[in-house]
């Protein structure tokens, strides 16, 4: 991490003078840690990431503790920006996200995650599922018996998301008329 820290400062302060900094918004976001790479298991710990929004000249200092997912991004900028969009983004602008309606995807080669009001749900191969109840900041969890409701929405946003991406439903937006 300390190199890490350290070339992004270098970065900022070897651009700081360049005609185009004011006018710009700089967005560094990690993947999960490189250490959990090609594991099956979905430690909470490993996926818990910064998403770092910097604009000095245009966007005021504020730490922001809400669980978003990389899918998040696009829309949250956008939102920052006062765009007026057409989308098929998937994600949320978390700024306009109701408080309680954040979620987070997670995965593996083999398991997927879905994380929302502190419930995790993973799907793994021949329909294997499991459930627990998460704490977010300890990255503590315990095992519990999957709710339906829980588990159909975590594979709803997963098969919806391949569906829309097998059938190149992403392709093209038509033009916005009044």
């Amino acid at each position: 991490m300390k190199y890490t820290d350290y070339a992004i400062g270098k970065f900022i302060r070897d651009v700081r003078n360049e005609p185009w900094f004011n006018q710009t918004i700089f967005v560094i976001i990690a993947d999960h840690c490189a250490s959990n790479a090609g594991k099956t298991e979905l430690p909470l710990n490993k996926y818990h990431i910064p998403l770092l929004v910097y604009s000095p000249a245009n966007l005021p200092a504020m730490k922001i503790e809400r669980m978003i997912s990389q899918i998040d991004v696009g829309p949250t900028l956008c939102g920052l920006l006062n765009f007026t969009y057409q989308s098929k983004f998937l994600g949320y602008d978390l700024f306009s996200l109701e408080v309680g309606k954040e979620r987070a995807f997670i995965s593996t080669y083999q398991n997927l995650g879905f994380i929302s009001n502190n419930k995790l749900i993973v799907l793994s191969p021949r329909q294997k599922i499991e459930a627990f109840e998460v704490n977010l900041r300890t990255h503590e969890s315990t095992q519990t018996i999957p709710e339906n409701r829980f588990v159909n929405e975590a594979i709803a946003w997963y098969q919806g998301s391949s569906y829309i991406f097998n059938k190149q439903l992403l392709h093209h937006i038509p033009p916005h008329t009044n």
